[in-house]
């Protein structure tokens, strides 16, 4: 099992760089990037909600030790034994990919300052890219398209 920072920072780094095309055409809020992050994050730690709930415990573990977790930031692929077997890397590359992710939303973010005309935030339509990560691995997992 990979420890909780891989999987809080594999689904927010995911949830970063879906919105960075969003962040290069509207400009947004300060506090936007803030709540990608958490909200990415925690959605990459749903599977692993087995360890704190107080019902159906077993269930919950059950879907945790399924390929559909994956749908949930490859929470199945960083539990897998190999990457289980390199504890330290996959913090460090997890760690690594996050830093990537946030410079490049960084860097989209002062793009769009130097060049919009006008200030156009749309947080609306960055929550609506973010929650339909969710549901187009859904449908990438049914349809038989490979991870």
């Amino acid at each position: 099992m990979a420890p909780a920072i891989a999987h809080f920072l594999l689904g927010a780094s995911l949830a970063l760089l879906v919105a960075t095309p969003i962040a290069l055409r509207f400009r947004l809020p300060a506090w936007v990037p803030l709540w990608i992050v958490a909200i990415g994050g925690i959605w990459g730690l749903v599977p692993d909600v087995h360890h704190v709930a107080p019902l159906s415990e077993s269930q919950l573990y059950a879907f945790h030790n399924t390929q559909w977790a994956d749908l949930f930031a490859f929470h199945y692929t960083l539990d897998a034994p190999a990457v289980r077997a390199r504890h330290d890397a996959s913090v460090f590359w997890s760690i690594a990919l996050f830093l990537v992710a946030s410079a490049l939303f960084t860097i989209a973010g002062v793009a769009n300052a130097r060049t919009a005309v006008g200030e156009t935030p749309a947080p609306h339509l960055l929550a609506l890219a973010t929650a339909s990560i969710p549901g187009l691995l859904f449908v990438a997992a049914t349809v038989g398209i490979p991870f």
